[in-house]
Formats: structure tokens, sequence, C-alpha cells
């Protein structure tokens, strides 16, 4: 005879003393914990990031991912949520975005008024409504932008 039970039985469970089942038969388990905020956090965080290439988007998702990063961690801390490395992404990313779409503005406001677009409209506003006033300050801005990165905004007529 083998040591091996027939196919399709199973052996008898090894002696011993086992825990009595709880009442009705079933086990406690631990409900798992809700990740939505954390999930929440990380998608925010990684739209704020794409959301730099328009500048306002890295401030608009970085500002809600940071919210609901710290909302999420909070609720991790509580023990009612879970999704730790979600929320931490997600607030480090919005975090990030925010400190590059304040860089960008930063950058892009200098260059901006270095080339002289802030003059650029405060002549269109003291012109008005006057068409030959705006087309003058319109060429003066493309006459400093010309000579100050030696380039032509618009082709010239050659003879």
């Amino acid at each position: 005879m083998s040591q091996y039970p027939p196919p399709g039985q199973y052996p008898p469970p090894p002696p011993g003393q086992y825990p009595p089942p709880p009442s009705g038969g079933q086990y406690w388990q631990e409900s798992p914990k809700g990740k939505g905020m954390a999930v929440t956090a990380l998608v925010l965080g990684i739209l704020a990031v794409l959301g730099l290439l328009v500048v306002v988007g890295g401030f608009l998702f970085g500002i809600f991912a940071v919210i609901f990063g710290i909302i999420a961690l909070v609720k991790v801390r509580r023990g009612t949520g879970g999704g730790t490395g979600m929320a931490v992404t997600g607030l480090i990313l919005g975090v990030l975005a925010l400190i590059a779409a304040t860089v960008i503005s930063i950058v892009g406001w200098s260059i901006f008024v270095d080339s002289g677009g802030k003059d650029f409209f405060d002549c269109i506003n003291k012109a008005g409504n006057d068409q030959a006033k705006l087309d003058e300050c319109e060429r003066q801005w493309n006459q400093k932008l010309e000579d100050k990165f030696s380039i032509t905004l618009t082709p010239r007529p050659t003879p």
C-alpha cells in the first residue's frame, strides 16, 4: 500500500487541538481601506506635471494634488485609508509642479518685460481706440524685438 491517498481524496488532518471557528462558522477579516483620496492625489500630481505645458495647469492641478495628498495622508495616519505611497507621490508631484510653474512664470515675466512687452501694453492702453496709435505701438515693439534679438519679424520686400 502506498503512503498517498487514492486520487480525489484528501488525507485526514493531523491530530491536535485547533481553535473552534467563530460563531456562524465565518472567520474575521479586516475590510480593505479606501485608497480613493490617494489615487486622486496621484492622478492630480501627474496632471500637474503635464499641466506645466500650460503654466496655469501646473498651478491648478498642483494645488489640488497637494490638498488631496495631505487629506489622504491624514486618513492613512488615522487608519481609515490606504495608499500611502500614492498619496506621498501625488503630494510630491503637486509640490514640484507648483515650484516649476512659479519658476516658469517668473522667468516668462522677466523675458516679457525685457523684450518690451510691458511697454507695449502701456502704449496700447494709452492709444485707446485710435488705430494709427495702435499701429505705431506695434511698429515700435516689432522694431525693439528686431533690434534686441537681431531678427526680422516681417519679411521685407526685395527690390
